[in-house]
């Protein structure tokens, strides 16, 4: 009787693959990465490319110094130490530092306490650990090889965002307005980022095993949140003293301004919570907590009444998180933006400035403001959408189409129910951050204007990449309709960054879909763009379904 032959590992497999748990942790991690990659390294290079268009000569940068030394305080370093830094302000690193320092902590922290509860905490609920558990490898290698993949990809995206800010700040930026940011200061900048990131996340990661997935995202994120605003308002109290945020306030090389030991402690407390994370998934039962989770949706809203109403129930907890976190940003900038109406309006000296750099513009309102941050909101609501595509694939990537066409359910509609339920999802997205807006215009004493109204582009915009996953995915392959998804929002954000800044032909700046939309924030709508968005979003899930009927199931 022969042996059975081992089959190698290949090298590869064990960093990216089914070689180890390491290995497939990094590959089922690759489109959140990607999602990472996107928006921090797009908002990068945001602003070198815009900065020579937005701020070309030193009378604008000293008028951005003005407008800010202006507002109140507690806002102004709410999002960054504006007196500090002083007239370097009015540099592409000072006003990077102020403008988006607040939206990358927040960001990357947010992305590090979900995929560090759900590593571990969120497979355990889920069963998925038992199998891995079964084997010889051991909870305490289980727990670090996974740690380690995440941590892998955090200082990956970290290094590819200095590099991003050194190469936009080198390329579009004004050496005689000290623009340029080496890459010491660019790399020093995503020490703190990823260290605010390690920080919180690490503390999800420990309370994983006692919490659960829910609990743990939901103390981490709000202890998150808390000692940002707790830092930047300077409240005083133990709030402040403990928050990161207050440590590293001093930090700011992005203007050439260090101060290590905050950022150093910020780490070092997140290597500590990591460590303890380690230990208490070794010690405890595996998917034995606490029950301290969030609220959960009723049953009757996560429907089985029908394959939409299924589809949807499946789709609504991320189109809520999504909407969540655009409607929390909707609430900061439209309260920021209130204010920034309210000085230009009041002061006739600055209205001509700015009506100089964007004519057209009515920077009397918030919608006036709001436009210019719409190449963002696009972004994040296309990978939003991304997601979406995410969560309709994943029935067939994950083995449970099989078992839904058993049913007398047909393949074309399945995807229809799915595209369906992934339009409704944006359009759940859509108003919580048309609300978000309205409740940040109202407390910071504006009015949205058409701003509301202009919400409604995102939406299109987001459906109309729905319709390109879904086509993706019913013609040629679910496991790639996300990923492609999101490869084509970023580059559309490319696209719209680079075509103006480096002159390419009219031609390659229409290839993206968010240039022919107009600027729907002050109430000038594109028709051409919202035709061409129901088109895309009808006719690619139309062909999806197409595509699915005349294709063998993954498997």
């Amino acid at each position: 009787m022969t042996a059975a032959s081992l089959t190698a590992i290949k090298p590869l497999s064990r960093i990216y693959g089914f070689g180890s748990i390491y290995g497939k942790t990094i590959r089922d991690s690759r489109f959140s990465f990607l999602i990472a990659v996107g928006i921090f390294g797009g908002l990068a290079l945001a602003m070198g490319s815009a900065i020579g268009t937005v701020f070309p000569t030193p009378a604008d940068r000293v008028a951005v110094d003005k407008l800010v030394s202006s507002m109140p305080a507690a806002m102004v370093n709410l999002f960054g130490n504006a007196t500090l830094m002083g007239p370097r302000l009015g540099t592409l690193g000072g006003y990077m530092t102020w403008k988006y320092g607040a939206m990358f902590l927040l960001g990357t922290g947010i992305w590090s306490i979900l995929a560090l509860t759900g590593t571990l905490a969120g497979e355990a609920a889920k069963g998925s650990l038992d199998f891995v558990g079964s084997t010889p490898f051991g909870k305490r290698r289980i727990a670090i090889e996974k740690l380690a993949a995440h941590l892998t990809l955090l200082w990956l995206t970290m290094l590819i965002l200095a590099l991003a800010i050194t190469a936009s700040s080198n390329t579009f930026g004004s050496a005689a307005m000290g623009d340029p940011i080496p890459l010491a200061g660019a790399l020093a900048f995503t020490a703190l980022v990823g260290g605010i990131a390690m920080c919180f996340g690490g503390l999800a990661f420990a309370l994983g095993p006692v919490l659960g997935r829910g609990g743990a995202a939901g103390v981490s994120s709000l202890a998150l949140v808390l000692l940002w605003a707790a830092s930047g308002l300077d409240i005083g109290g133990p709030l402040v003293a403990i928050s990161p945020f207050h440590w590293t306030t001093e930090h700011i090389p992005l203007v050439g301004l260090y101060s290590w030991p905050g950022v150093i402690i910020t780490g070092a407390l997140g290597v500590v919570f990591l460590a303890v994370g380690v230990e208490l998934f070794n010690r405890r039962d595996m998917g034995v907590t606490a029950g301290l989770g969030l609220p959960g949706l009723p049953q009757d809203v996560l429907g089985v009444r029908g394959p939409v109403s299924r589809a949807f129930g499946d789709q609504l907890p991320r189109a809520l998180a999504w909407g969540l976190g655009l409607a929390f940003w909707g609430v900061i900038l439209a309260s920021l933006v209130s204010s920034f109406a309210a000085q230009v309006g009041g002061d006739s000296s600055l209205s001509k400035i700015f009506a100089n750099i964007f004519p057209g513009y009515n920077f009397t309102t918030a919608g006036g403001w709001l436009q210019l941050y719409a190449e963002l909101f696009y972004i994040f609501i296309g990978l939003a959408a991304a997601t979406f595509v995410s969560k309709w694939a994943s029935d067939e990537t994950d083995g449970r189409l099989e078992a839904v066409l058993t049913t007398p359910m047909a393949r074309v509609r399945w995807v229809l129910a799915g595209g369906a339920a992934a339009l409704l999802a944006v359009a759940v997205v859509t108003v919580m951050f048309a609300l978000g807006i309205a409740v940040g215009a109202a407390a910071g004493g504006g009015t949205t204007g058409d701003a509301l109204l202009g919400s409604a582009s995102l939406g299109l915009f987001a459906a109309a990449m729905v319709g390109v996953g879904v086509a993706v995915g019913g013609l040629w392959r679910t496991s790639l309709a996300a990923e492609i998804t999101a490869v084509v929002v970023i580059a559309m954000y490319l696209v719209g960054l680079f075509a103006p800044a480096l002159h390419w032909p009219d031609w390659v700046a229409q290839l993206a879909l968010t240039s022919h939309v107009g600027q729907p924030m002050i109430g000038r709508w594109d028709m051409t763009g919202v035709v061409a968005s129901i088109v895309i979003a009808v006719g690619g899930i139309a062909l999806g379904a197409w595509g699915a009927s005349r294709r063998d199931i993954e498997r």
